[in-house]
């Protein structure tokens, strides 16, 4: 009998244990949209981009800006640009909500995508819509 309720008390405080086990919340990532870039200080490939920060999300943010890549004249289109593989504007921090812009030097190419990215502390990556340009 003793052994009985022994065993019984171990099993309710495993049951409790795993009980009080913490759970992390998903959280909600951040909301992005990738605004019309603008010239920038009159240089060839000068160029001011812009996103805006919609929402921040409840997810920690450890890098945002704008990633792009230019396609050549007449060469095909492969995707839409990654941060894993295209070349990237990181903004400056604090990820905050608004309008940010930020001057680039060196983006040239016949055909530039980009869009705004931001990467969480999870190494998760949301990004905002696509934009277009024909440079000439």
């Amino acid at each position: 009998m003793r052994r009985t309720l022994y065993y019984s008390l171990v099993f309710v405080l495993m049951l409790f244990a795993q009980a009080c086990v913490d759970h992390e919340l998903p959280g909600t990532p951040p909301q992005l949209e990738t605004l019309k870039w603008s010239s920038g200080n009159g240089w060839k490939c000068s160029y001011t981009l812009n996103l805006d920060i919609k929402d921040v999300g409840t997810k920690a943010v450890k890098e945002y800006g704008i990633v792009y890549t230019t396609i050549g004249v007449g060469n095909p289109r492969v995707g839409n640009p990654v941060v894993e593989s295209d070349s990237k504007e990181v903004f400056p921090m604090p990820f905050l909500p608004g309008p940010k812009s930020k001057l680039s030097g060196d983006i040239c190419g016949p055909n530039v995508y980009y869009r705004a990215y931001a990467i969480m502390e999870d190494n998760s990556v949301v990004y905002g819509n696509e934009i277009a340009f024909n440079y000439n």
